[in-house]
């Protein structure tokens, strides 16, 4: 996907398009953080219904990527590549999207990952940071479109399922009102216990990484801005994450967007994310996991300066 010579003698930059957020991690060559941030730009709006991705999407995803590829080369990048995941996966245009971003010189490389790939990067990724403190975690990974988990093996090999639920897909498909009424809660957490039921990751540590995991440790330590140091390692219990859920769920929109911690844009979909994340969870059989900030872009970034 991209020349690691090239890559390896100076920074690199990767640009995650989520269904929900774009993301940019820009590295050093030792592998310092230069710049990492966040979009939020609904990229998979009506894509899980439709089939395609909406042009008013396209557009607003285009303008990020646009500034982020400016920003990263500011920076130093010689290198700016992209990958998609499950809304540009679903998408009949989703592909072509992705072409459009290299042919007009905003990505130099882009790559629409598998699921199963997209899995295997979180978790090379937190194994690295101190949420997975060197261990072998579990990584749950809920994005906007789809839910990855990831393991090693006791071969050192990772093992990898993703599932086809994710914030965006399923407050569009079950949650219509605010405060969300207990027969649209039935009915949501019904679709994460069908998707969730047959996972049987090994025991160990959890870490969760992504939008949804962050945002919840904001919320309970209500940062106000955000802190990605704050949250990198804080643990989360289930009895917390429960108490989230039925909090947000029994609050108007507007009033989820006023709260320290809740990025504004994000308010419409937290709920979803977080019973998602509780069924995952569920699964495990650890009532408690690490959060981190560092997913796909930074699994992508270390392989390719191998540092």
């Amino acid at each position: 996907m991209v020349n690691r010579a090239i890559a390896a003698s100076s920074p690199v930059g990767v640009v995650d398009l989520g269904s929900n957020s774009v993301l940019l991690l820009v590295l050093g060559c030792d592998g310092h953080v230069l710049y990492d941030g966040a979009r939020i730009t609904r990229l998979g709006q009506g894509v899980f219904e439709s089939g395609a991705l909406a042009p008013a999407a396209m557009m607003r995803t285009r303008q990020v990527v646009r500034e982020y590829s400016e920003r990263a080369r500011a920076l130093g990048a010689r290198q700016v590549v992209g990958v998609g995941t499950e809304a540009l996966r679903l998408a009949r245009n989703g592909a072509h999207f992705l072409e459009t971003l290299c042919h007009d010189g905003l990505l130099d490389a882009a790559d629409l990952l598998t699921g199963e790939q997209e899995a295997r990067l979180a978790v090379e990724a937190t194994r690295r940071s101190p949420a997975g403190a060197g261990e072998h975690p579990i990584v749950i990974d809920v994005g906007g479109g789809s839910t990855e988990l990831a393991w090693l093996d006791p071969r050192g090999r990772t093992r990898a399922v993703s599932l086809p639920i994710g914030s965006v897909r399923l407050t569009e498909m079950h949650l219509r009102s605010d405060p969300v009424p207990a027969k649209e809660m039935a009915a949501l957490r019904e679709a994460v216990a069908q998707a969730t039921q047959t996972l049987e990751p090994p025991a160990g540590t959890i870490v969760a990484v992504a939008g949804t995991a962050t945002t919840l440790a904001a919320l309970e330590l209500r940062l106000d801005p955000y802190d990605p140091e704050a949250v990198e390692g804080y643990v989360v219990n289930a009895v917390t994450l429960r108490r989230w859920i039925d909090r947000l769920a029994g609050l108007s929109l507007e009033a989820r967007r006023q709260l320290p911690g809740l990025e504004p844009a994000r308010a419409d979909v937290i709920v979803a994310g977080l019973v998602i994340l509780e069924g995952a969870l569920g699964q495990t059989g650890v009532d408690h996991f690490s959060v981190s900030g560092r997913g796909v872009r930074y699994g992508i970034v270390l392989r390719l300066l191998e540092v």
